[in-house]
């Protein structure tokens, strides 16, 4: 049985380049793609391959650029494409290194007809006490790193994610989904009871042939079916084997339940070091 739209766990950031569009087919076929705004170019192959759609609001982009988002204008670029049913969420505008009373006023001005599949983001800097908030009105949340938690995977950074987890399902028993922003990492979505994940891992290592695992890279060239083959097309079955191996290894971890994550009760290093 595969899985149904509001199941896709695994979300790959878009775009994925190479051999005329047949990466990114590749990339997102039978998982998520996790669409920008920012890069509006790629939501119609993406619908059109993936399981499920995810659009990401595109602050994170603009801010690392100095830009200022229009979100009227985002609401307006949404309206076509909001009912489809591959569009499991889009992430509300926010503030990345705002502060929650910026952040709450932006979630004041969403449209109301775009409530029900519209995801707040939670920001690690911000109080318990707001994501405890979002989580008794929204059903899903997305966590954000910023801050002191800007870099993932860090001490204070496990720390953070396990008071967040511990304050929503242990003390609250919410049952709020949450969707991790740039999270799709093995060590961390084998760590957390994460609903979903997305990053770019792909679209950022797949290029990338003698930087990143450059024995993917040598173990395809000399690989019976390389041989024979042009420059170009030696090329792109070097794009699209280390996608496709990739994105496996991506997604075969899938993260804890919430019951068994509360039950294991390991300090976040310790499963980091458990599933290395």
């Amino acid at each position: 049985m595969g899985e149904s739209v509001s199941e896709v766990i695994h979300y790959h950031g878009t775009p994925v380049w190479g051999d005329a569009g047949n990466v990114h087919r590749i990339a997102v076929n039978g998982a998520g793609a996790f669409v920008s705004y920012a890069r509006p170019d790629q939501l119609a192959t993406s619908i059109k391959y993936a399981l499920s759609v995810a659009i990401d609001n595109g602050a994170f982009s603009a801010w690392k650029r100095g830009l200022i988002i229009d979100w009227q204008q985002f609401y307006k670029w949404l309206i076509p494409y909001y009912h489809h049913p591959k569009l499991s969420f889009f992430v509300i505008p926010d503030v990345v290194d705002g502060g929650e009373t910026d952040n709450d006023a932006l979630i004041a001005k969403l449209p109301h007809c775009f409530k029900d599949k519209a995801a707040p983001v939670w920001h690690l800097h911000e109080s318990l006490h707001r994501l405890v908030e979002l989580c008794r009105e929204w059903p899903r949340v997305c966590f954000g790193s910023s801050g002191e938690y800007a870099t993932i995977r860090t001490q204070l950074w496990h720390r953070r994610m396990s008071e967040a987890f511990e304050t929503i399902y242990c003390k609250h028993n919410f049952s709020t989904q949450v969707h991790g922003l740039r999270m799709l990492d093995g060590r961390v979505l084998g760590n957390y009871p994460l609903a979903s994940a997305d990053s770019t891992n792909l679209a950022c290592n797949v290029p990338k042939f003698e930087v990143k695992y450059p024995e993917l890279t040598k173990a395809i060239r000399e690989a019976d079916y390389a041989k024979n083959l042009s420059e170009d097309e030696l090329k792109a079955v070097i794009l699209k084997r280390r996608c496709a191996i990739l994105k496996n290894t991506i997604e075969a971890v899938s993260p804890p339940s919430i019951e068994s994550w509360l039950s294991k009760g390991l300090a976040p290093l310790q499963l980091e070091l458990a599933i290395a």
